[in-house]
């Protein structure tokens, strides 16, 4: 729990009190690798934590699996328009690692923010964070070569190339993996 006060406390401090709410609705978990956290069509209805291992967030288009979202340790990750909208998800959700992971249900994290401005705020400004997360994804994808891209990953995602697989980082990036090993063997 400590890691994801910690984490927290970076983007909006959290008194102590707080902290403490915070902890009784959340549950710390081991997940090995594959395990899948959110099915396609599934309503999201927690916030994960990884405080050590790797997930992704994937959609599927024309039957090729597209891998949206990379997050490794001591990061979020979560289905958020279906979390936030309470509809059925367009993505999944895997542990690409075994993980450790703190899992956060939103309908408690929802009644803790109409208790605590505290809570609330950091709430929104996690809201905002992968707001211009996203924006920048998408801009990425519009301005940027598939080698700055590729950079862009690296350092995004310090240490990922020897995590993640091949075919998932080239769907990330929107290429193939032979570009991606192209790209890898002209910098190495």
């Amino acid at each position: 729990m400590n890691e994801l006060i910690e984490v927290l406390n970076s983007i909006s401090p959290l008194g102590k009190t707080e902290q403490e709410a915070l902890a009784k609705i959340c549950s710390k978990k081991n997940y090995k690798k594959n395990t899948v956290l959110l099915q396609l069509g599934e309503v999201s209805r927690k916030l994960y934590f990884i405080i050590k291992g790797l997930g992704r967030v994937y959609y599927i288009r024309d039957g090729n699996d597209i891998t949206d979202y990379f997050a490794m340790d001591m990061n979020f990750i979560g289905g958020l328009p279906s979390y936030f909208t309470g509809e059925p998800s367009h993505k999944a959700m895997e542990l690409l690692e075994d993980s450790e992971v703190i899992e956060i249900y939103n309908y408690e994290f929802e009644k803790l923010c109409d208790k605590y401005h505290q809570i609330e705020k950091c709430g929104r400004k996690l809201a905002i964070i992968a707001f211009v997360e996203c924006q920048s994804e998408i801009e990425s994808i519009r301005f940027l070569s598939a080698k700055e891209r590729y950079f862009e990953f690296e350092r995004k995602y310090p240490g990922i190339i020897n995590r993640a697989p091949l075919k998932h980082i080239a769907s990330y990036l929107g290429t193939t993996q032979v570009s991606v090993s192209r790209i890898r063997a002209g910098i190495q």
